[in-house]
């Protein structure tokens, strides 16, 4: 990480949550925030800081499906391992080896979360 002061994860996390509560409570932020004593303008900062922290970029990799066999007769359908990828399936591989599978629909505020947390973990 660049110079200066280290990022505090549960400030972070904190602000998460109460950025994704007021986008799921229909309130307008000012009425959020009177609700609930949160400063205005550290709301506004933290949602600014948040969508910028969230635009970082990663070393992103695309495997390749499997070849599916190709039979002249047909053959009974077997069932398909739970370990099998399956289509628009997300594999985010972590450090350490870790990996998160993340299957359609994902909510992104919530995926971003849990990685957070786990980046967290790993430190």
């Amino acid at each position: 990480m660049a110079k200066g002061k280290s990022r505090d994860k549960s400030k972070e996390a904190l602000w998460r949550r109460t950025v994704r509560l007021q986008r799921q409570s229909g309130l307008t932020i000012r009425e959020f925030c009177h609700k609930h004593q949160v400063r205005e303008t550290a709301f506004y900062f933290w949602r600014r800081e948040l969508d910028r922290r969230g635009k970082t970029f990663l070393p992103v990799r695309v495997a390749p499906e499997p070849a599916r066999q190709v039979t002249a007769e047909p053959r009974p359908a077997l069932p398909q391992p739970a370990s099998r990828p399956s289509a628009g399936k997300i594999v985010i591989m972590l450090a350490g080896g870790r990996r998160v599978h993340v299957a359609p629909p994902v909510d992104r505020q919530a995926l971003a979360d849990v990685l957070a947390v786990l980046e967290a973990a790993a430190c």
